[in-house]
C-alpha cells in the first residue's frame, strides 16, 4: 500500500501527456485535423556534452516531429538521479547506464524502471588521470583521490572494478563534484583522477590545456556490459508502447545521424547549448561511433536476453550484488528495436 502513491502519480502523468492539447469544436473537417503531439521529457545521461548531441539532432532534423512527439530536454546529473526522475514521474525517458540499473534493481531501488533500447553496446565507464600523474594502471589508484558525481555509475561500479583489477578500494578516496567541475578539478590538481566516460577524453584534454590523458576503461576489466540505455517506467512501457517505439525510433535516428556527421551534430549542439565547444563535441561523437552499433549487424539499440544475463552474472561474480535478478525485470524486450 505504501507504494500506491508512486503508481498513481506516474499513471496520472501518462494520462496527462497523452491527451490532446485541446478538444475541437466538431466543426473542423477530418482531413484538416492534426493530432496533438505527445509531450515528453528526456533527461540526458550527463550534462550537455558532445556525447549527448544526438537528442538535439533528433529535434533539429525533425525526427521527433515526424514521430508526433514534442520533446523537452533536461541535462542529466548521472544515472542515480536519472532513474529517480523516471520513477518519480519527472521525466518519461532518460539515458541511464544499464549497469547502474542492474545494481539499483538488485538493491530494490529501481523497481518499475525498464530499458527499451541500448544507446551504447559496450560500457563507456572509465577513470581518467593526467599523463605523468603516476597513475598508469588500476593499482596506482591506491592512495589517490578520485572525483565523481554523487550518483554516477562509475563510483557505483568501482568496488567491483577494484576487486577484479586487484585494487584495495579502501585505499582510494572519493570526493563528490558537479559534472562541470570534474575536468577543471583534474586539470588544477585538486583530484588525482576523475570518473568519466571514455568518450569524454577530448573534453578533459581541452580543460587540461592539451595535456595528455591516461584512460582506465572499466570495460577492459568488467566484460559483457552494455553502456547507457533508453530507460522509462514500466507504467509508460505497458501503457503507451506505441509512444515508446516512436520515441526510441526517432532518438536512435538522431544517434545514427550524430555519429555519422559529428561536425554537423556538434554545431547543432552548440546552437542549443552555446557554452559547449563544437570541436570538442565533434571529437566526443567521433569516439562514440564505435560504441553505438552492434557488431553482429543487428539494429541500433538492440539488446539480447543472453547478454543481459551474462552482465548480471559478471556483476554478481564481481561482488556488485548478491540478489537474484532476471533480464525480464530490467528490460522490456518486446519494445526493443526490431530493425
Amino acid at each position: 500500500m505504501r507504494r500506491l502513491p508512486r503508481v498513481i502519480t506516474i499513471t496520472v502523468l501518462v494520462a496527462t501527456f497523452s491527451l490532446p492539447a485541446a478538444c475541437g469544436s466538431g466543426e473542423q473537417e477530418p482531413s484538416q485535423a492534426r493530432p496533438a503531439a505527445d509531450r515528453v521529457t528526456w533527461v540526458t545521461g550527463f550534462g550537455a556534452f558532445g556525447r549527448e548531441a544526438y537528442v538535439y539532432v533528433a529535434q533539429e532534423k525533425g525526427f521527433f516531429e515526424q514521430a508526433g512527439i514534442e520533446v523537452t530536454v533536461q541535462p542529466g546529473q548521472g544515472s542515480g538521479e536519472n532513474l529517480a526522475a523516471v520513477l518519480g514521474g519527472r521525466a518519461q525517458f532518460a539515458a541511464v547506464d544499464f549497469t547502474a540499473t542492474l545494481m539499483a534493481a538488485a538493491g530494490g531501488k529501481a523497481e518499475g524502471a525498464v530499458a527499451v533500447a541500448a544507446l551504447h553496446q559496450r560500457t563507456l565507464a572509465a577513470l581518467m588521470a593526467l599523463d605523468g600523474s603516476g597513475i598508469s594502471r588500476p593499482k596506482d589508484l591506491e592512495g589517490k583521490t578520485v572525483g565523481d558525481t554523487a550518483s554516477s555509475v562509475i563510483s557505483m561500479m568501482f568496488p567491483s572494478y577494484a576487486r577484479l583489477a586487484g585494487v584495495d578500494a579502501s585505499k582510494v578516496k572519493w570526493v563528490s563534484l558537479q559534472p562541470a567541475q570534474l575536468a577543471a578539478n583534474l586539470a588544477s590538481g585538486q583530484v588525482d583522477a576523475i570518473g568519466q566516460y571514455v568518450v569524454g577524453q577530448p573534453t578533459v584534454r581541452n580543460a587540461a590545456k592539451g595535456k595528455e590523458i591516461k584512460v582506465l576503461p572499466f570495460g577492459d576489466v568488467i566484460t559483457d556490459l552494455y553502456g547507457s540505455a533508453v530507460t522509462t517506467s514500466a507504467t509508460v512501457a505497458s501503457g503507451r508502447p506505441d509512444l515508446v517505439r516512436r520515441f526510441t525510433g526517432a532518438l536512435l535516428k538522431g544517434l545514427a545521424y550524430a555519429v555519422e556527421h559529428p561536425q554537423e551534430a556538434a554545431r547543432i549542439l552548440v546552437g542549443k547549448q552555446p557554452a559547449q565547444n563544437a570541436e570538442v563535441a565533434a571529437a566526443e561523437l567521433a569516439l562514440m561511433a564505435s560504441y553505438v552499433r552492434p557488431a553482429d549487424g543487428t539494429p541500433m539499440g538492440a539488446m539480447t536476453r543472453e547478454r543481459v544475463e551474462r552482465a548480471i552474472t559478471v556483476l554478481r561474480t564481481a561482488g556488485a550484488f548478491d540478489e537474484e535478478l532476471t533480464p525480464e525485470s530490467v528490460v522490456s524486450f518486446d519494445l526493443l528495436p526490431k530493425g
